[in-house]
């Protein structure tokens, strides 16, 4: 009996390798640069032959926000989020207003190909989900995906809010391929708004 768990383990090790060798990031991986890094989330994703974007969306949000509920926000939005997907820039004007660069890496650029679409399904503030500051851009794969966001909704609500210094903001990006309908990246990131004119 022994032996038959120690075969299993060091083929599961061996599978794993292997994988890892590859370039493969295995689906459950919270991060491909850290592990444990669960505020700077990524990972590149194959969608299933046939599934709709409606399932894609739905399998996607709800690891989403499984990362937003576990992760506490102790960094602050500044400066190079870097991920072997995409590096994220953040600042805050003086105005307060929170800015992002989003850039794919040519690793995700290598696997996506030359066009893609960068939606944002799901945002929160303060564990809050709110109506998502980003649309759809489907754009070159180099293309710099930038927004910013200063006020905003909470899902179902009409009253706006205004984005303060510490507020929790967790922002959730998914990349689809145009060419290969089966290839996509996820993004995650959790930050704590940092005091206006951050850089």
């Amino acid at each position: 009996m022994l032996d038959t768990k120690r075969g299993a383990l060091l083929l599961c090790s061996a599978v794993s390798a292997s994988l890892m060798i590859g370039g493969m990031t295995p689906a459950n991986a919270d991060s491909a640069d850290g592990v444990g890094s669960s505020d700077n989330v990524g990972e590149l994703i194959s969608i299933p032959a046939g599934e709709s974007t409606a399932a894609t969306y739905e399998r996607v949000t709800h690891r989403a926000a499984e990362i937003n509920a576990r992760t506490t926000a102790d960094k602050k939005c500044t400066g190079v989020w870097k991920h072997s997907v995409a590096n994220v820039d953040w600042d805050r004007t003086p105005a307060g207003t929170v800015r992002w660069s989003f850039k794919l890496t040519a690793r995700a650029r290598a696997n996506l190909g030359v066009a893609v679409t960068v939606t944002m399904p799901n945002a929160w503030v303060n564990n809050h989900a709110i109506n998502p500051p980003y649309g759809p851009h489907s754009k070159v794969s180099t293309y710099d995906f930038h927004g910013s966001m200063n006020k905003y909704n909470r899902k179902g609500s009409n009253t706006k809010y205004t984005i303060k210094t510490k507020d929790k903001i967790t922002f959730f990006w998914l990349i689809k391929s145009n060419s290969n309908p089966r290839a996509g990246a996820t993004r995650y990131i959790t930050c704590a708004v940092p005091p206006k004119g951050s850089s």
